[in-house]
């Protein structure tokens, strides 16, 4: 399983699994369609929106294995991979240059590796990934902030952080004999929501059901 939620791991604490200073568990994800990928840009004229949704990215259900260590969680399973052709927009200039900017003929993917997850302190809901992040064949490594909401089985995974797109040697597009400069700063926004259950009993659901 290549394809996989990365940032889904700050729940799987909170299916009460994972108590002890070291330990491990197999949970089931269940993803709701609903879910939704966007990268939020900017120029000196408009503000724009690139947006795909989950099923392009996420399998509907996985079968997660986690291990926690001294407050850090890592997960067997740990690639996100991210179609660049699927993005959309009604900014259909913005979309055309976002492909173009990204190569996205050379490189079709973006592609995320989890290291792992340093687990949020008592009380707080915002848990911080150490990801590696590669766009057009180079990679670059950050923290983001994961923030969780939590309904019984039911979760919200809410990840949000701004990144340079020079990091990756790319060069903000300039339209309109210079008229038009798209800013450096993109915001990516990575919304889930889903379910989580120990394995164990989404199996036996799953024969109860039967």
């Amino acid at each position: 399983m290549k394809r996989v939620v990365t940032y889904l791991i700050i729940g799987i604490l909170y299916t009460g699994v994972l108590v002890a200073q070291t330990s491990s568990a197999v949970v089931e994800v269940e993803v709701d369609r609903s879910s939704i990928l966007s990268i939020n840009g900017s120029s000196n004229v408009v503000d724009f929106t690139l947006s795909q949704g989950s099923e392009n990215f996420i399998q509907k259900k996985l079968i997660v294995t986690a291990s926690q260590h001294n407050r850090k969680l890592y997960l067997s399973e740990n690639r996100l991979t991210v179609p660049v052709k699927k993005f959309t927009s009604s900014n259909k200039m913005a979309l055309r240059d976002f492909n173009k900017l990204l190569q996205s003929d050379k490189f079709p993917t973006m592609d995320i590796r989890l290291n792992h997850v340093d687990l949020p302190e008592a009380g707080s809901t915002t848990g911080l990934a150490v990801v590696d992040v590669t766009i057009t064949g180079i990679t670059k490594k950050y923290q983001f902030p994961i923030k969780t909401e939590r309904s019984g089985k039911g979760y919200i995974f809410d990840v949000e952080k701004s990144i340079n797109i020079r990091d990756f040697g790319l060069e903000p597009p300039v339209q309109m004999m210079g008229m038009l400069k798209v800013n450096e700063m993109i915001n990516i926004n990575l919304r889930v929501k889903c379910n989580i259950q120990p394995a164990e009993s989404a199996q036996l659901n799953q024969l109860h059901n039967k």
